[in-house]
């Protein structure tokens, strides 16, 4: 009778699994938001994209856009739609992405909770709330924010296909909704033909022959959505050489002819570990483990479910070998969720084995994989993602100028230059300078063509560190060999130096 008495006098735990999930999730939220309003400058790439937005009308946003960029005709219009009534400043640019990246934390814990089991749930949910990649791009004037929460859209919808039994409601919506997806995010393709791959394999296997007209005319409605986005957008997309060439380290060898096309795989594989799912070297051989043993264990008890998050996976580089789809970081974003519900369960299912030997054992696995992503998203909450400041550069500036000063804008700072130019009163006394990465004299020639001014500003960022030397340096030795260095200021990843050209 005590013990029954003591039994109900207990209160409910608040730390129950589900208010522990949400308070992730809401974390997650909060380390979005940090790094949204911070407000950062935009980046080159980001620039280039934006230039298209803010200089094009809706119907122009429908041709190939300028400065070697491709996106989504769905993502151009709405980020168009949203800058008219915010305006063009870096807040209205970056908050469908950031809206994107909230409601891909939402869908990940509905997608989660299908898939995978309790204790990998909330491994999962970590690994994604905490993603580096997934926190910072939530909050770039780019369309991969929406790719990641898209792709789960469709694998939710897929799911309640399948709970649904094939309710042609459900079916229907699906194709509606897929196709209608086409036009916001490019992968959505491969997410939404691995999901009709596997209903039809599903169906065929399940000998549910009745269910397959309704599922025919689903995939019929995808499939106009998508012809008719080819003919009006993606081919010409598709002969842009301009992206061909610049994507084409990241095309998947087809077919592998040589040792060094092997080892492209083996190297691209580790690589995704790190970007986009955004783990470090240091927990990636239990990452790796983890990820086959998700495998199997899927392959053994939810082969449908496995089939849904690795097909996206075969798909993205069947279109990668045919030279259609880089398989490449920022561009594999929206496969992050799916290797992360792999390498969740796999470890799930390992700490749960070696639980009956050594809990301890189990329980160090699972803190070796998490606490490197947990600190690192930590820290970005008190210190956000600054990668390229080039309007802190602007800004300082700015507040040195004289009325003869010049500027020299560093060619790959040129397009974020251009965005920020009419902030300022620079007017039209800058210059762009040439990009010379197989000659590195020519930058100094290029440089003697301002010899005689009295105040030059030479304006650098999206720094080329890549082919053998810090151009920032190399530009800052030259700069010294022609004239007398006045000022000079930094900030994360740009920098100025005012240089009196007249000098001998």
């Amino acid at each position: 009778m005590k013990r029954m008495i003591e039994s109900d006098d207990r209160k409910p735990s608040v730390f129950t699994r589900k208010s522990i999930s949400l308070f992730i999730v809401l974390f997650g939220i909060v380390l979005r938001l940090a790094q949204y309003l911070y407000n950062r400058s935009l980046t080159e790439g980001e620039a280039a994209l934006a230039l298209n937005i803010v200089e094009r009308s809706y119907g122009q946003l429908l041709k190939p856009l300028d400065y070697v960029q491709a996106a989504p005709v769905g993502f151009l219009i709405l980020q168009k739609f949203i800058s008219s009534i915010f305006g063009t400043n870096e807040y209205a640019l970056r908050l469908s992405p950031l809206i994107a990246g909230v409601c891909a934390l939402l869908l990940f814990y509905i997608v989660a909770k299908k898939i995978i089991d309790k204790q990998a749930f909330i491994i999962g949910l970590i690994l994604f709330v905490a993603g580096d990649h997934l926190i910072y791009f939530a909050s770039e004037v780019k369309q991969y924010s929406s790719d990641v929460m898209i792709a789960l859209l469709l694998i939710w919808l897929a799911i309640l296909v399948f709970k649904k039994k094939f309710d042609i409601r459900y079916v229907l919506l699906f194709g509606f909704i897929g196709g209608l997806c086409l036009w916001f995010s490019h992968p959505a393709l491969f997410v939404l033909g691995a999901s009709f791959i596997t209903m039809f394999i599903y169906i065929l296997y399940k000998k549910l022959y009745d269910k397959i007209i309704g599922l025919l005319i689903s995939a019929v409605l995808s499939l106009s959505s998508f012809i008719i986005n080819y003919l009006v957008i993606l081919n010409d997309l598709s002969q842009s050489q301009n992206l061909v060439t610049f994507w084409q380290k990241s095309f998947m060898p087809l077919p592998p002819t040589s040792l060094a096309d092997l080892k492209w795989f083996g190297y691209v594989f580790l690589r995704t570990f790190k970007f986009p799912v955004g783990l470090s070297t240091y927990e990636l051989f239990f990452a790796v483990l983890a990820f086959f043993w998700g495998l199997f264990y899927l392959l053994k008890y939810k082969k449908t479910y496995l089939m849904l998050v690795i097909l996206p996976v075969c798909l993205t580089l069947l279109a990668s070998g045919l030279q259609k789809y880089p398989f490449e970081g920022r561009l594999l974003l929206f496969l992050a969720p799916l290797m992360i519900l792999i390498i969740a369960q796999g470890m799930s299912d390992i700490r749960s084995r070696l639980k009956k030997r050594s809990n301890t054992l189990g329980l160090a696995l699972v803190f070796i994989l998490l606490v490197q992503p947990v600190l690192m998203a930590g820290y970005h909450l008190f210190y956000p993602r600054a990668p390229e400041e080039l309007r802190t550069t602007l800004d300082y500036v700015d507040a040195n100028w004289q009325e003869d000063d010049m500027i020299y804008v560093y060619y790959a700072s040129f397009n974020a230059f251009l965005y920020y130019q009419n902030r300022y009163d620079f007017k039209e006394r800058y210059v762009q300078g040439i990009e010379a990465r197989s000659d590195w004299s020519r930058y100094y020639y290029d440089i003697q063509k301002l010899k005689g001014n009295n105040r030059v500003w030479f304006v650098f960022s999206h720094i080329a560190m890549s082919y053998g030397v810090d151009e920032k340096r190399l530009f800052e030795s030259y700069l010294d060999l022609s004239g007398e260095k006045i000022d000079s200021f930094g900030a994360p990843g740009s920098g100025a130096y005012l240089y009196d050209m007249t000098a001998d």
